[in-house]
């Protein structure tokens, strides 16, 4: 009669079972995590880009009132020509003033103000403002007593 042994595993098949269970799921996890990542910074790349395009059709239409302006200026005094290229009027320190809002999207505002003296214009500021109106929040916080 010939004795077979058996032999035994040095770890056993459970063990075995158990850390490729363990490495599956580890790796399943990595992976939804990375995904979750992707995809959230393609949303803020997304809304970044809009931002900046919106930006710049502003900044572009500041430009075109600018030319308009620098084209009614030669041909008219220099109130009528900021009204015409579509600027708000206003005196300040004996020279004229003029404003010019542009919204770039919901909560902000793209904001260009020149100064005319001597039949030339000069930007004196150009910028954007958040518009968004701020509500008053009281908070009851305990004082102690």
């Amino acid at each position: 009669m010939s004795a077979k042994k058996k032999e035994a595993a040095p770890f056993g098949v459970g063990i075995s079972s158990l850390l490729m269970v363990f490495v599956v799921l580890c790796l399943t996890v990595f992976g939804v995590l990375a995904y979750m990542t992707a995809r959230a910074d393609h949303r803020l790349t997304q809304r970044s880009a809009q931002m900046v395009q919106a930006y710049y059709a502003a900044d572009t239409r500041a430009e075109e009132a600018l030319a308009r302006l620098d084209e009614a200026l030669s041909a008219m005094p220099g109130e009528e020509a900021l009204e015409a290229a579509g600027f708000s009027v206003s005196e300040e320190e004996g020279a004229l003033t003029g404003d010019l809002e542009i919204p770039v999207d919901g909560t902000r505002v793209y904001r260009l103000r020149v100064r005319i003296e001597n039949g030339e214009y000069a930007v004196t500021a150009r910028q954007t403002e958040d518009n968004t109106v701020w509500e008053e929040e009281h908070l009851d916080v305990w004082d102690g007593q």
